[in-house]
């Protein structure tokens, strides 16, 4: 399992929960759940170019660089520091009616599960598939805006920050 498919695992088995328990608590009103999309996919409407049309929230996932080190005199083990970026969108449709706010109160509903659930696995995540890949730090760095008001269509550009540490070389 590669990084990006990590980090979709963990956003996709972990949403539901924590969207949930911030519906319980009140933080948010509606619990959107997004199609997760690798950019690197070639299915139709699966990755870069995403038919907003078919998923009114989506979450494009991609990786935007990687870092090694070797902490160790003999260089024997190595440290990987991996940025993302996900890009969070939603659409301002028909669903809305009159209300003026619906769109960005989608937005701010995912982007607080989407921090919920990165900062509730802060410490660590291993697949779901018990395949043995994990991260043994997640944070989340920086948000922009990114929205496009003649298409209705509100986003959020994030960036997260996932760590692996002492991996033994091949």
């Amino acid at each position: 399992m590669d990084e990006v498919t990590l980090l979709i695992d963990l956003l996709s088995t972990q949403w539901a929960t924590n969207a949930n328990a911030l519906n319980t608590a009140g933080v948010i009103s509606s619990t959107p759940l997004p199609e997760f999309i690798d950019i690197r996919s070639i299915t139709a409407n699966k990755g870069k170019r995403v038919d907003m049309g078919r998923f009114d929230t989506t979450a494009v996932v991609f990786e935007d660089s990687q870092n090694i080190e070797y902490p160790t005199v003999h260089y024997d083990v190595r440290h990987e520091t991996y940025n993302f970026t996900i890009h969070l969108r939603t659409l301002h449709d028909e669903r809305g009616g009159f209300d003026a706010s619906y769109g960005k109160d989608r937005l701010r509903a995912i982007y607080l599960i989407l921090r919920r659930v990165i900062e509730s696995n802060r410490k660590g995540y291993s697949a779901s598939d018990d395949s043995g890949h994990k991260f043994d730090l997640i944070f989340l760095g920086p948000r922009s805006e990114s929205n496009d008001r003649a298409k209705k269509l509100f986003g959020y550009k994030v960036t997260v920050e996932a760590k692996r540490f002492a991996l033994a070389l091949p």
